[in-house]
């Protein structure tokens, strides 16, 4: 994976979502292109936004390229829209082949469709900027449920290669509790000395600054274990 500074990432839809994503992830230092078709929807990013804003219909491919999607690592669409969203989003895959998008929903029945055709998807919710973080920079890792406002999250985790054969208590940092372990379709509780398997998938919890360090032990397999 390429270092956070390395990554450009473009916003179609400049609402509430899209803004507080943009500024999200330009306070972590990625490179943001947020594009949209109404000029004064940008006034929502305010003066701390440091990436680009592009004016266009996000269903245009010519707008697409202005906004850098030939060498963008991710895209996410966020406009009110289901329609534009999915069609967005598509057009993200399929033509430009980028293999991070995702699609906000506001309807979750048009969701299984969705997912049938390979998007990734978010429905409306209070917070649905860190769930689209999480799928398009952490795709190792989502988020599946959030805690009061949001202090506490839940995390699925698909263990990577360099975590198999380890114990469950060596991968984990600290303030990061497994919750549940599912292998070969059985749900288990696991235990600190429980061996990690090929294909497990590990439920924990844990706070918002504890997911940096558990981020880096997915992503970078000299970190895990210390």
């Amino acid at each position: 994976m390429t270092s956070s500074t390395d990554q450009h990432i473009i916003i179609v839809g400049c609402g509430r979502v899209g803004a507080e994503l943009a500024l999200a992830l330009c306070a972590k230092r990625h490179r943001v292109t947020v594009l949209d078709a109404n000029q004064d929807s940008f006034d929502r990013l305010g003066s701390e936004f440091t990436g680009r804003t592009v004016q266009g219909d996000g269903m245009d491919q010519t707008a697409l390229k202005r906004a850098g999607i030939g060498e963008a690592h991710a895209l996410a669409a966020t406009t009110a829209s289901d329609s534009i969203n999915i069609v967005v989003a598509r057009m993200a895959q399929e033509i430009f082949k980028l293999e991070h998008v995702v699609a906000r929903v506001y309807n979750p029945r048009r969701t299984p469709i969705y997912e049938k055709l390979g998007i990734r998807t978010i429905a409306s919710s209070s917070w649905a900027a860190q769930r689209i973080e999480d799928i398009l920079l952490h795709p190792g890792m989502r988020s599946v449920h959030s805690a009061g406002s949001g202090e506490v999250q839940v995390y699925e985790i698909c263990v990577p290669a360099h975590w198999v054969g380890h114990k469950v208590g060596e991968m984990l940092p600290p303030d990061v509790l497994p919750v549940a372990l599912e292998r070969n379709g059985q749900g288990v509780l696991p235990a600190a000395d429980m061996v990690i398997q090929d294909n497990d998938v590990i439920l924990i919890s844990a706070r918002d600054k504890a997911t940096i360090a558990l981020r880096e032990r997915i992503v970078n397999p000299g970190r895990a274990g210390n």
